[in-house]
């Protein structure tokens, strides 16, 4: 299991905070933009841990045809949609729903402050193909 916590976790934080941290804050959380530059820098794309490595990499989707695509932002929808299409099921069964929906743009605009436009337009470039092939849009701005 990946946790904030784990030993996993602590040694890649250990990493990002020691290449990209500055000076005297090493010990404290790796923030948004260390995490942003761990990203985008080229020696670390190649070995790209798979949380956070683009899904088409990990997927595939011009290899292997895909029936259905779900996104998170629906998945109360997509998931009442692929049951339905699953024979044999019975109409009460249902995917959980979340006992909260929380609305994250405020928070996306609050974090994509703290980067360089150069930043950002290298994270976008990271995830293009992402953006593209799952119908999102890679229009942000710092």
């Amino acid at each position: 299991m990946f946790c904030r916590d784990s030993q996993y976790f602590r040694r890649i934080a250990s990493n990002i905070k020691r290449k990209y941290g500055t000076e005297g804050r090493l010990e404290s959380q790796v923030t948004f933009r260390e995490f942003v530059q761990h990203i985008i820098d080229p020696q670390t794309r190649r070995t790209l841990e798979r949380h956070w490595q683009p899904i088409y990499e990990l997927c595939q989707p011009c290899r292997i045809h895909y029936d259905f695509i779900g996104h998170h932002e629906t998945l109360a929808d997509d998931s009442r949609y692929v049951l339905s299409r699953l024979a044999n099921l019975s109409d009460d069964l249902q995917f959980p729903q979340p006992k909260a929906v929380h609305n994250s743009s405020s928070r996306l605009t609050d974090v994509f402050a703290q980067l360089t436009q150069d930043e950002v337009d290298r994270l976008e470039e990271v995830y293009r193909l992402d953006f593209l092939l799952f119908g999102y849009s890679a229009i942000i701005t710092s």
